[in-house]
């Protein structure tokens, strides 16, 4: 976190130059973050290990479903 306050989003696993961090985004949320433009809102809400993995064991069901039925298609 930055002096000023404003946080920074990194997308690929990096130091963080002396910036202290303070939040991972989960996987499956990466999608959402990477589409965000300068000066969006994004709200963060925390989750502990049992509810980020039941997150993502949905979406990676979700894109199973879907991969399937491009195939089927």
């Amino acid at each position: 976190m930055p002096a000023d306050g404003w946080p920074i989003i990194l997308l690929r696993k990096q130091t963080v130059g002396g910036y202290t961090a303070i939040a991972t985004v989960i996987s499956p949320d990466l999608f959402r973050i990477a589409q965000t433009k300068p000066a969006d809102s994004v709200q963060f809400v925390r989750l502990d290990l049992e509810e980020a993995q039941t997150v993502l064991r949905k979406w990676n069901r979700f894109l199973e479903e879907t991969e399937q039925g491009l195939m089927d298609s």
